[in-house]
């Protein structure tokens, strides 16, 4: 075989995999919209693992292409080098953080959104590729969109139906005492709230992944407006895809987010700034005028069936004052020490510094600060917040530049001669088989994802995400098809999506993230009159090497890093399984447990259920005070948080306090007076701690109080009493304040405890009080 049957051999295997990894990537890129990203610090972050080493491996196969194919082909501009400055901040991080084990998982959440850009940026070759990847993402959207209708049509009515005939059963899984402010609040929530959220956890996390899609939507239907020499009837093909814009825009005013309605008014405004040119300003008032009486119908509709509420308007400044009481807590956060500053605190770290330096009128224990700025800079610090704006800028000064010249050729002619930036092993420009891949992620992400649809309602879900999917293709192909798409659109969408994560924050959410970059990436390949959309050649195998072991360092990170998680949480679950026998298998769950922390020790799960184990275990053999075992259950609590990543967590400080409490309770007289007086210092010691993590917590120094006096503590007592009374007076918000019957029993031992500590320090027996 020749030199020259060789390379074409080579050629042709390196286009195969090139097509089989933009295949994976676009399926890959829909999945992830079918099941929530927002982060479950209870499940320490893991949702999204299994996805994120799908996107590794299919960044091998690209790769691989290039390696095999002897030619390795990139776009290249600086907002690439933006976006990995920041993932690799990012991942640095994560090796200062206190949780290590939620930063860690979430750093591989972020690395995996920033290789799917590369991905996107690299792997197509034509226009219609990326044109096909664009719109496999819109459908995705679309599809989420008619869910989230559904959910909110038929779903929601059936929970809330449900908790109305089991409301002490919900309150009690939701761990929410009958009458409590809490339990108020969530049943207000419940009941009273009408948000719109699919397949997300949040409606601002919907808000976030539809806004940018919708701002496209609208460009793509104005280019087909403007322009008569497309293919087809463009009448026809703009009432075809207006139902599916229209599913996408009732559903994101059904999110009733204000800060996605602003990034929707300044995306559009972009758009109609740079379309000034093309069009008279007659057509572009009466094109904005139609669209304001199509939203203005929607809202009036909303408004008289009762899925929006005035309060959306009435209450905007409201929702300001509390953006700024966030961003005031996150510039304390930022600012706190040095190395924060510049390095960050890690991903998923934000809440418990926050937390114990927030204004005591803030509503939330929020997870981030609500600001796309503050967001990066408090995760990885100044430096990974400079590369973020700077990389934005860069993109929309590009993206958003009008086109020298408007493009004039169809999005598939295939009578005209390919550029030079174009090769003999490009496959054929037509590129159906793309959107073949991409209605793959419906399948996808039942395999790397959490949408199972053989487990409880997941069915209907699944139906309904994969026949919307396929109804957007065919309703909106042929406007997409029509005529050629610009940058421009893009550029628009993501602008908007940054808009709406300056208020609403999110990045770090891969759904919403993945959505902004995809725009970003796409965008620019589209630009091919500037630097950033052409594809460079690099002939040799020498980059290909190096890039594979770059690729290889990545895996082999990925794989120590998460394998010991996978391990660890493989035990649990057999712990929880053995709980869950009939009868329960103590022993077995005990050695799981125990297995589970000795292969993961960033985890404090593994202790957490031990506790609560041998709390049952306890249970089971009668709770008998003679039974020694109850000793290993407040040992256990002592053991989790003793763990440095569980230290500043109030919540497990706060845990460990209540079930001592819960045991002296069971145990009676039966302890000695030395053990009994142990016990409760245990419980003082863990919620003083509790409450130094979370100042503005009224219930938290309220039971400081209690727990001091009962061991003599008197001045403590007066102390975290006038504390918690003063805190309780500050926050306006009901679920913050203390419980009713707690205030009364503040108000009314106070006195006493005062004159306690008073007699006390007279006769010289005040006991040393703790710091």
């Amino acid at each position: 075989m020749s030199d020259d049957s060789d390379a074409e051999l080579a050629a042709w295997l390196g286009e195969r995999l090139r097509l089989v990894a933009l295949g994976l990537t676009v399926a890959l890129m829909t999945a992830r919209a079918y099941w929530p990203s927002e982060v479950d610090p209870k499940a320490e972050g893991g949702a999204g693992l299994y996805w994120d080493l799908a996107v590794l491996l299919v960044a091998g196969l690209a790769v691989a292409s290039g390696l095999i194919g002897g030619v390795v082909r990139i776009r290249w501009s600086w907002t690439d080098a933006a976006v990995i400055a920041l993932i690799t901040l990012v991942g640095l991080s994560a090796g200062q953080a206190y949780d290590r084990r939620l930063a860690i998982n979430l750093a591989w959440d972020w690395g995996a959104v920033g290789l799917v850009y590369l991905l996107v940026r690299n792997l197509p070759r034509t226009r219609a590729e990326s044109v096909v990847l664009a719109g496999a993402m819109v459908a995705t959207a679309v599809s989420v969109s008619v869910f989230g209708l559904y959910h909110a049509g038929v779903e929601m009515p059936q929970t809330r139906a449900y908790y109305l005939a089991h409301r002490l059963e919900v309150l009690q899984q939701m761990g929410y005492p009958p009458g409590s402010p809490a339990a108020i609040m969530f049943e207000k929530r419940l009941l009273d709230s009408t948000e719109t959220m699919s397949t997300f956890a949040l409606a601002n996390s919907l808000a976030g992944f539809l806004v940018g899609p919708l701002v496209l939507m609208v460009a793509v239907g104005w280019e087909n407006l403007v322009r008569r020499d497309g293919r087809g009837s463009r009448l026809a093909s703009l009432a075809l895809a207006a139902a599916p814009t229209l599913v996408v825009l009732v559903c994101l005013i059904l999110t009733k987010s204000r800060s996605a309605y602003v990034g929707l008014a300044v995306g559009l405004l972009a758009l109609a700034w740079c379309e000034r040119r093309r069009a008279s300003k007659k057509t572009l008032l009466l094109t904005a005028l139609g669209g304001l009486i199509v939203v203005g119908s929607l809202v009036t509709a909303g408004l008289a069936t009762g899925k929006l509420d005035r309060q959306v308007l009435t209450e905007s400044t409201k929702s300001l004052r509390y953006r700024w009481e966030y961003w005031v807590g996150a510039w304390r956060v930022i600012t706190e020490r040095r190395e924060v500053f510049w390095g960050g605190r890690g991903p998923g770290n934000f809440t418990a510094p926050y937390l114990r330096l927030k204004l005591p009128e803030a509503s939330e224990e929020i997870f981030d600060p609500h600001n796309l700025v503050l967001e990066v800079w408090s995760t990885a610090g100044a430096v990974a917040m400079a590369a973020l704006v700077l990389g934005l800028t860069i993109a929309f000064w590009n993206m958003i530049r009008p086109v020298p010249a408007p493009v004039d050729l169809p999005a598939e002619d295939h009578s005209r001669p390919r550029s030079d930036l174009e090769w003999s092993s490009d496959p054929p420009r037509r590129s159906n088989w793309l959107l073949v891949c991409a209605g793959g992620g419906w399948i996808l992400a039942s395999i790397v994802g959490e949408l199972n649809p053989f487990e409880g309602d997941m069915p209907n879900r699944w139906l309904i995400l994969g026949l919307a999917w396929v109804w957007a293709v065919l309703f909106g192909l042929q406007v997409w098809r029509r005529v050629p798409i610009t940058a421009v659109g893009f550029g628009a969408g993501a602008l908007a999506i940054t808009i709406n994560l300056l208020a609403a924050g999110g990045i770090g959410i891969p759904g919403v993230s993945l959505m902004l970059w995809t725009l970003i990436a796409l965008g620019l390949n589209l630009r091919d009159d500037r630097r950033c959309g052409q594809v460079r050649e690099w002939g040799g195998r020498y980059l290909g090497f190096a890039l594979a072991l770059v690729w290889a360092a990545l895996l082999g990170t990925f794989v120590g890093a998460i394998q010991p998680f996978w391990r660890s949480e493989a035990q649990i679950a057999v712990a929880n399984s053995a709980l869950s026998a009939n009868p329960p298998r103590f022993e077995v769950a005990e050695a799981a447990y125990k297995e589970a922390y000795a292969t993961d020790k960033y985890s404090a799960r593994p202790w957490l259920g031990l506790a609560f184990e041998k709390f049952r275990e306890w249970e089971s053999r009668g709770a008998k005070p003679e039974d020694q075992r109850w000793k290993t259950i407040p040992a256990s609590m002592l053991e989790a948080v003793a763990a440095p990543r569980n230290q500043n967590s109030w919540t497990l400080h706060y845990e460990r306090a209540k079930v001592t409490r819960q045991l002296l309770s069971r145990l009676g007289d039966s302890l000695k007076p030395g053990e009994l007086m142990l016990y409760r210092g245990n419980i003082v010691e863990a919620t003083r701690r509790a409450s130094r993590l979370y100042p503005s917590n009224a219930t938290l120094h309220a039971e400081l109080a209690l727990a001091s006096a009962e061991i003599g503590m008197f001045l403590e007592a007066a102390s975290e009493g006038e504390e918690a009374l003063r805190y309780d007076g500050l926050t306006p918000h009901a679920d913050k304040k203390l419980a009713p019957p707690l205030r009364k029993q503040i108000e009314a031992a106070l006195p006493g405890w005062k004159k306690s500590a008073a007699d006390m320090l007279k006769g010289g027996m005040m006991p040393n009080k703790k710091n």
